[in-house]
Parts: C-alpha cells; structure tokens; sequence
C-alpha cells in the first residue's frame, strides 16, 4: 500500500511538472511590443548641444515648464554623475534585464489579455525609494540606482530591512508589484482577513507572473525571516485565531501584520525573529491552499470574497 502512495505522489509530481512546461510554452509564444529607452546613458552621456536631440527622442522625460538650465544642471550634477558611474558598473548590459522583463510581460499578457506592455524608461533618481518604479499605463520609469545591490555604500541611510531589497534580482519583481497595485483595485472589505487575503491574492499573481522567483523576493524576507515565517505557519495562525483578529476592522492590525516593517508584532519575545508583513505570508498560503482545492481562473479568484475564500481553501497549516 505504502509502494502504492508513493507511486501515486510521484505520478503526480511528474503530471504537475510537465503541465506546467506546457504553460510555460504556451507564455513564451505570446507577442508583446515592448520598448525599452535607456534614458539614463542617454542623459549622463549627452552635452549640452545633445539636449535638443534627447527632448525629440525622450518627449516624455522632459514636461512643459522644464528649464533647460535644470536639466544642465542635472546633467553635471556630481552626485548625480557618481551614481551613474555605480549603475553603469552593475548594469554594464541591460540585455538581459530586458529578456526578464519581457518574460514578465508575456506572463501578465498570458493572464490578463487586456494587458499593454508599457515603455520602460530607465533613470536615475538619487536613491529615492518612493520613485523605485512609476508606472502610468503606457510608460514605466525604473530607478536604477535603487537595484545597485543590499550592501552598496549609498543605502547608508535605509534600515536593512528596505535595503534588502535594493538588488537587481528584486528589480523586475518590484515592477510587477507597481502593475499589480495599480491595476488591482483595493478591497473594500476592511477586516483583518479580507485585507490578508487582498494581499494574498497579489502575492499570488506574483506566483503566476514570475514562476521561478523565490518567495524570499516576491514577499521583500530575508531568507532568515522567511525560514522563521515556514517554521511558525502554524503558530501565526493560531495566534490570530485565539485573539480574535480575522473580523477585527482595524487599521493597528493592519499596521502590525501587513505594513512593511523590520518584524511583526504579537508584542512578544519572538518578534524581532519574524518577518515585517507576516499577513502577506499567512494570506499567500491561504490563497495557495485555495487554488490547489478549486479549479478556477484567476479572474474568478481576484473576484473571490474572502470567506469565500477561506471556507473552500482547506487551509491547514501543519505544527513543526
């Protein structure tokens, strides 16, 4: 009988494996018109009798009511021509940056029709983490000097919890983050579970959008934090269970469990262990635990309400 199971699980794992490669065929043959305008070499690169040319090649990076006399001086900038030196030492070829992002934008397609592939303008910004990516439907502006590497001298100012997540490896799942944010509309459902389940189901196009990337990337953990959240599933959900918090509407549980932040907080000694946003966590697993047991389109889940959700996932996170 044992011989039996095990013959079982691993028909099925190699059924599994080889429906995937198909899928991931069938998203390698969809046609996107992608465009990519390094605007960053472009920029550092030019002189000033060059600045005619860049505002006929790059409309959109020069708005009306730009002084020339400002982009000159940005030009010359000395922090501005450091940082350009440091991107052009990590990204000697955007290449294959490109290629990755290209293969985003064929999953996104895949899954979404609808979906436009945007211009991908890159740029420097002076380490501003709240211009990472900008993203507005046809264009997408990348801040290089945001991926330049964790460890990197100009990150001095950032806790090392954000700072974690300044490599290019996070690069193109930081730009299918801002397309899902923008794109996915937020829940109105304001309880703690609706929330955890909204941010679930993000994590979960992630999955489906970058299928070979990590989960320790897509959820922003160290793999320290991530190996705490694996080992204490059961836990998190039982601690959220016992006191009561999966129909609280409040914004502190929000604050606590789902905000970036350097851990979570259950105000208790295991704290500084654990990764900031263990709600992501808890509610990837639960919209992972979903899709396993129902047979439904994307659409159908994102339309799903959470204790819906909830009621059909079968999640039973086991105790370690």
């Amino acid at each position: 009988m044992k011989k039996w199971c095990v013959l079982s699980l691993l028909f099925f794992m190699v059924l599994s494996c080889s429906q995937a490669h198909k899928k991931e065929e069938e998203i390698n043959k969809v046609k996107i018109n992608s465009a990519f305008a390094l605007f960053h070499d472009a920029l550092f690169t030019a002189s000033a009798q060059d600045l005619p040319t860049l505002k006929t090649d790059y409309p959109y990076m020069f708005p009306e009511g730009m002084s020339d006399e400002l982009v000159l001086e940005r030009m010359k900038d000395s922090t501005q021509q450091f940082l350009y030196k440091e991107v052009c030492k990590v990204y000697k070829d955007f290449e294959p940056k490109q290629k990755e992002i290209e293969y985003l934008f064929k999953h996104i397609k895949y899954y979404f029709n609808d979906f436009k592939a945007p211009i991908l303008v890159t740029d420097i910004t002076g380490v501003s983490y709240q211009n990472q990516v900008l993203y507005a439907e046809d264009l997408l502006l990348i801040s290089l000097d945001m991926f330049l590497g964790k460890q990197h001298e100009v990150y001095g100012r950032y806790a090392k919890y954000l700072s974690e997540n300044f490599t290019p490896e996070h690069m193109t799942t930081a730009i299918a983050k801002k397309i899902i944010d923008t794109q996915y509309p937020e829940t109105r459902d304001r309880t703690f579970l609706g929330q955890m389940i909204f941010e679930g189901k993000k994590a979960y196009l992630l999955d489906l959008f970058l299928p070979e990337v990590g989960d320790e990337i897509k959820l922003g953990y160290s793999p320290k934090k991530l190996a705490w959240a694996q080992a204490n599933e059961f836990e998190v959900w039982a601690y959220f269970i016992k006191n009561e918090m999966l129909y609280a509407n409040t914004n502190q549980l929000r604050q606590r469990f789902l905000d970036i932040a350097p851990f979570s907080k259950f105000y208790t000694p295991m704290d500084r262990d654990s990764p900031g946003a263990i709600g992501k966590y808890t509610g990837l697993q639960l919209v992972r635990a979903y899709m396993k047991n129902n047979q439904v389109d994307v659409k159908t889940l994102l339309g799903l309400e959470a204790q819906s959700l909830l009621n059909a996932s079968g999640y039973k996170p086991r105790k370690h």
